[in-house]
């Protein structure tokens, strides 16, 4: 994508492809690459509503965890998590489906992080997101852009975190190839879902769910060649960690 101003920031747009000539703009910084797209269903149909984004990070959120879980989880706890498991970037770090961006804008203020880019389909999260940004002066770039496909160069990216949200995704196969892609050699994929029920699968799909136990996330991330698999169960939650390879030094003597 190339902006079709020569300018270091692009806050209004629009932005061009330079292999399919397609233009998408670009509204207070936040880049739509949303062109068409069926409606949305279940869940994910009230994650869309503005008063929902609103109220997500303060109540909804919170609310949810301890409903599935039973106890409270530390915000801050969470994060530091994440945090370590997340490395040392080398590359922009990419919050997949990031909702409000509560760890994007964590992320962006933490000393020589590298940008920090927040990625949503849904618009009224990612309206939600910018002003709790520019609340907190956090500099983070917006993308409206739908998953599984990942709207980034091959090995443009240092890292990525999908806190929970990876149950979202029905074609997780599809995405962590995107995932592999996108990641340079040594960059982390981090994330966050929920253990499949014992019963109701179907009614988990039909509201937009795609739970996957351990060993289903652990043979899709294998088979797209990510390495390192590392898992944390919480029940009923389930965090996971991969990483794309690092190249071979080849010594020549």
């Amino acid at each position: 994508m190339l902006p079709e101003a020569d300018t270091a920031e692009i806050v209004f747009g629009p932005l061009r492809c330079t292999k399919c000539h397609a233009s998408f703009p670009v509204a207070e910084g936040v880049v739509d690459l949303v062109v068409e797209r069926e409606a949305p269903s279940g869940l994910q149909r009230g994650l869309e509503r503005p008063w929902v984004a609103r109220s997500y990070e303060r109540y909804l959120r919170p609310a949810v965890t301890l409903a599935l879980s039973r106890r409270r989880f530390d915000r801050e706890s969470e994060y530091l998590l994440y945090r370590s498991l997340l490395g040392t970037p080398t590359a922009p770090v990419l919050d997949l489906c990031c909702g409000t961006a509560l760890f994007a804008r964590r992320l962006a203020r933490e000393p020589n992080m590298p940008t920090v880019i927040a990625l949503d389909v849904s618009k009224a999260m990612i309206e939600e997101a910018v002003a709790q940004a520019r609340e907190a002066n956090a500099t983070v770039d917006f993308v409206r852009a739908e998953a599984p496909l990942l709207p980034f160069a091959d090995e443009a990216l240092g890292a990525i975190l999908q806190a929970g949200s990876l149950h979202f995704i029905a074609d997780a196969d599809r995405l962590f190839g995107e995932i592999a892609r996108v990641l340079r050699p040594g960059g982390r994929y981090v994330a966050t879902s929920y253990l499949p029920p014992r019963f109701g699968a179907g009614l988990h799909h039909r509201a937009g769910l795609y739970p996957r136990s351990e060993a289903e996330l652990r043979g899709a991330l294998t088979d797209v060649g990510l390495v390192g698999f590392e898992r944390m169960v919480m029940p009923p939650f389930l965090l996971v960690k991969a990483e794309k390879p690092r190249r071979e030094r080849h010594t020549v003597h």
